[in-house]
């Protein structure tokens, strides 16, 4: 293990963020089983849309001086740029994982419940969650820019930087290469290129008002990630609960988001408005307790955020073989060996963060 976290430590950051985000939207969630996703054309596809967001999005959100705010309004962006301008699953009754949703909440040739339960799936996991945890993992980079430094950021002796960093030679060569101009504009070229690609293979059409409405949203969304604060609320001094509790609420708090939509989808249980309301003041509930819990983000550690991380990817995991085990056997597989994988990487963090109290 030792030497994996080192090998680890002597790739890019930013390289790692490629890789994770398309795993924790696509791979963990069942949307893309391993046997597709090892496909090098569709794990290209995914990569430069998942990664290259998630790269940008971190990139804005280090440059801005912003903070979790301007973050997870710019996975609202990235969610409506997705499944709204690209794959267009917002407004195509015919989109393949729909259901019931494809009647439940359709109204003017939008998908109302679907679109609300993918900006918050793809805002908060694709997004938040992949640079979350990929930041936990280099924590000595976490508010350094990893693609575009300004010539104040990079530091004078980058064998020094290496040194202090944990890399060595290998990874600070790397390092220096991945930060330079090119690997930025390279991004932006991926992550639009990809929906140049798509838009020829595509066959829906929603009308130039729908997309129209769906761009300016986005633009809106980055906008107000621009002006937010980077604190909505003074830190408060109080003492964080247990890690579990956080896990416990990533995995309580997925779960009730499907629960809420397909109680109304499926069992007919309220209609479509209430849905979506409950689904927001659900949202709005688990927020504010993690707010309390964390001390308005003074109060908690790494060891929490990973709990939180890894009990909505936990609930993920445990549904896709409940769901579609028997139409993709390798998840029953491949999921157990996903769920040793983040208790690996939680073992690490929470070793780290006892092992930086111990010597303070």
């Amino acid at each position: 293990m030792k030497r994996i976290t080192t090998r680890l430590q002597n790739l890019p950051p930013a390289l790692v963020l490629f890789i994770v985000a398309p795993v924790f939207g696509e791979l963990f969630s069942g949307s893309s089983p391993l046997n597709e996703f090892i496909n090098p054309i569709i794990f290209l596809t995914l990569a430069l849309l998942y990664g290259c967001g998630a790269i940008l999005v971190r990139e804005l959100v280090i440059r801005w001086d912003k903070g979790w705010p301007s973050l997870l309004l710019l996975g609202v962006a990235y969610g409506i740029y997705e499944e709204g301008i690209m794959v267009q699953s917002f407004f195509d009754p015919t989109w393949v994982d729909l259901g019931n949703l494809a009647v439940y909440g359709r109204v003017a040739g939008v998908n109302w419940v679907w679109a609300e339960h993918l900006i918050l799936f793809h805002a908060l996991i694709s997004i938040a969650a992949s640079i979350a945890f990929v930041e936990m993992l280099y924590p000595q980079r976490r508010r350094e820019r990893w693609v575009t430094p300004s010539p104040e950021d990079k530091p004078p002796n980058y064998k020094q930087h290496s040194e202090e960093s944990g890399h060595d030679g290998r990874g600070s060569k790397i390092w220096t290469y991945l930060t330079t101009r090119t690997w930025w504009r390279l991004n932006w070229i991926g992550f639009i290129g990809i929906y140049l690609v798509w838009e020829l293979l595509t066959h829906y059409e929603p009308g130039i008002w729908l997309r129209l409405a769906a761009w300016m949203t986005i633009f809106a969304s980055v906008g107000l990630a621009r002006i937010a604060p980077k604190r909505i609320l003074p830190p408060l001094d109080r003492t964080a609960p247990r890690p579990w509790r956080f896990w416990l609420t990533g995995f309580l708090g997925l779960f009730g988001q499907f629960f809420i939509i397909y109680q109304g989808a499926d069992e007919g249980a309220y209609s479509f408005p209430i849905a979506m309301l409950l689904l927001m003041l659900w949202y709005l509930w688990l927020g504010w307790m993690i707010s309390r819990w964390s001390g308005n983000g003074a109060a908690w550690d790494d060891r929490h955020r990973i709990a939180l991380i890894n009990g909505a990817l936990s609930l993920l995991l445990a549904l896709g073989p409940l769901t579609m085990g028997e139409q993709y056997p390798v998840m029953y597989f491949s999921h157990p060996v996903y769920w040793l994988l983040l208790w690996l990487a939680g073992r690490k963090i929470r070793r780290r963060v006892n092992n930086q109290g111990t010597s303070q």
